[in-house]
C-alpha cells in the first residue's frame, strides 16, 4: 500500500457522486427543455357565451341535474359545438390555463382512427410555455375504454402509464362510499368517431358527481363539524340570513380544527340551511349525520329577496370549497343561463350577492383573516352582507341585450360594471378580494 493510497478512496467517491449529480441535473435540464414550446398549443380562448352556456347545461343536467338518477343509463352525444362550448367554458374556469377539446378525423386513407383531443396550454416566465396534449381513440365497437396517449412539450407519455394515471385520478374523485363503481362499470361505452363522440354514462347520481368535483379540486370540510353545525341551525325559523349567520358564528367550535376549518365547516352548513334543496349535494360525507335534521319551511331571505340570500350562501360554500376561480365562474355561467329562453335574465344584483359571499368566504378561509372575519360574522348585519344600492344595477337582460351593452364576460365594458358593484360592495366593509 503506498503512502497515497488512503486518501485516493473518499476523492473517487467524492468524484462518482459529484458525476451522478451531475447526470441528475443534466437529465433534469433536457426534460426541462423537452417539455417547454416557444408558444402555445392552444389560441387564445373565446369567453364563454349565452351559446356556450346552452349547449353544455343539457349535458351538465344529465349528470347531476335535479331529476338525474344514480344508476340511469345516459347516452351524451359531443360534436365540435358542443366541445367548442365546454372548451371556453373550462378555459374560463382553470385561467389562465388555455383548454382546447375537439374531433380530429383522419386525413385521406390513414390508419389512424378517429380521436377525440384534449389540449392544455399555460404560459411560463421568459415567454415560454408548458403545452399538454392527450389523444384518445376508441377500441373496436367502444364497448372497452378508449387508448389514451399523452405529450407534454415534446415528452410523449405511453399509453399504459396514461391509463394508469386515469385510474388514478378516477379513485380520488369517487366519493366517500364502501363499493365506488369502476372505469368500465361508469363507462361501459365510448365511441369516438370522426364528427361525434358518444359517451354511454351508468349514472353517478347528483350528488356522487358534484362531491368527486370537490375532492377532485377543493378543500373538503370536516363532516362531524358541518353537521353538528347544521343540525344546530334546523330548529330554528330564522327567516333573515344574517341571523342565520350570526347564530351560526356563535356556536362552539371543535378545538382541533384550525379557524380557516372551522369557518368554512360553517359557510357549507349554512348554505345547507339556507338553500335546502341543495342540501344532500353540498353535505358530502356528513350526509348520513345530517339526515334527522329538517329545517323549516320557511324562505330565507338578503334584503328582502330569498335568490340573493341563497346566491350568497351558495357561492360562499363553493368559495369555501373549490376557490374563488371556480366560484367566480360558475356565478357568471349562471347568469348567462338565465339571460336565455325562459330564464330570469342576467342580473347584476344577483352577481352582487354571489361576490360578496365569495369575498366573505376567501378571507374566512384566509388563517390571517380567519379570527376577524370570525367575530365579524358573528355580530353582522344584512346591511353589511349585502349593499342595498346594488338593488339598482341593471337584472332582467336577455342574451341579446346582454351582448349588445357588454358583448362578454370579458369585456372592459362587462369589468366596469364588475368594479362598479365591487365598490359599492366596498362601502358597506364587505372584505376586499
Amino acid at each position: 500500500m503506498t503512502p497515497g493510497e488512503p486518501a485516493a478512496q473518499p476523492s473517487r467517491k467524492r468524484f462518482r457522486w459529484t458525476l451522478l449529480l451531475r447526470l441528475v441535473a443534466l437529465a433534469f435540464l433536457v426534460t426541462a427543455f423537452l417539455a417547454i414550446d416557444g408558444a402555445p398549443l392552444v389560441g387564445e380562448p373565446a369567453p364563454p357565451d349565452a351559446g356556450s352556456i346552452d349547449l353544455a347545461r343539457g349535458i351538465v343536467r344529465q349528470v347531476a341535474g335535479h331529476d338525474s338518477v344514480a344508476g340511469a343509463r345516459e347516452v351524451i352525444l359531443l360534436g365540435p359545438r358542443e366541445l367548442d362550448g365546454f372548451s371556453a367554458l373550462a378555459s374560463q374556469v382553470i385561467a389562465p390555463i388555455r383548454a382546447e377539446a375537439r374531433l380530429v378525423a383522419p386525413k385521406g386513407r390513414s390508419a389512424v382512427p378517429p380521436e377525440l383531443a384534449l389540449r392544455l396550454s399555460r404560459s411560463l416566465p421568459l415567454g415560454a410555455w408548458l403545452n399538454i396534449e392527450a389523444r384518445a381513440h376508441s377500441i373496436g365497437t367502444g364497448r372497452s375504454l378508449p387508448v389514451v396517449r399523452a405529450r407534454i412539450g415534446h415528452l410523449p407519455v405511453p399509453a399504459w402509464l396514461m391509463r394508469l394515471l386515469i385510474r388514478q385520478a378516477w379513485s380520488i374523485v369517487q366519493p366517500d362510499r364502501p363499493d365506488p363503481p369502476t372505469l368500465e362499470d361508469t363507462f361501459p361505452e365510448i365511441r369516438i368517431g370522426p364528427k361525434t363522440a358518444r359517451v354511454v354514462l351508468i349514472n353517478p347520481g347528483r350528488n356522487a358527481a358534484l362531491a368527486g368535483l370537490a375532492q377532485l379540486g377543493g378543500t373538503a370540510s370536516d363532516p362531524r363539524w358541518v353537521a353538528r353545525a347544521y343540525c344546530a341551525l334546523t330548529p330554528h325559523a330564522d327567516a333573515d340570513l344574517a341571523q342565520i349567520v350570526r347564530r351560526a358564528w356563535r356556536l362552539e367550535p371543535p378545538a382541533q380544527l384550525g379557524l380557516a376549518e372551522q369557518n368554512r365547516g360553517l359557510l357549507v352548513a349554512i348554505a345547507m340551511r339556507t338553500v335546502p334543496e341543495y342540501r344532500d349535494r353540498l353535505a358530502g360525507s356528513a350526509l348520513p349525520l345530517v339526515s334527522a335534521c329538517i329545517p323549516p319551511d320557511q324562505a330565507v331571505t338578503l334584503a328582502g329577496r330569498g335568490d340573493l340570500a341563497k346566491h350568497w350562501a351558495l357561492s360562499a360554500a363553493l368559495q369555501a370549497s373549490l376557490g374563488g376561480q371556480v366560484a367566480q365562474s360558475l356565478g357568471a355561467f349562471k347568469e348567462l343561463s338565465d339571460s336565455l329562453e325562459g330564464g330570469t335574465g342576467f342580473s347584476f344584483v344577483d352577481l352582487a350577492a354571489d361576490r360578496s359571499g365569495e369575498r366573505f368566504a376567501r378571507a374566512a378561509t384566509d388563517p390571517q383573516l380567519a379570527r376577524f372575519v370570525q367575530t365579524r360574522l358573528a355580530a353582522v348585519t344584512a346591511d353589511q352582507l349585502f349593499a342595498r344600492e346594488a338593488l339598482s344595477r341593471p337584472e332582467g337582460l336577455d342574451a341579446a341585450l346582454f351582448e349588445r351593452t357588454y358583448s362578454t364576460i370579458d369585456s372592459p365594458e362587462y369589468a366596469a360594471a364588475l368594479a362598479a358593484v365591487d365598490r359599492l360592495l366596498d362601502n358597506i366593509g364587505v372584505p376586499k378580494p
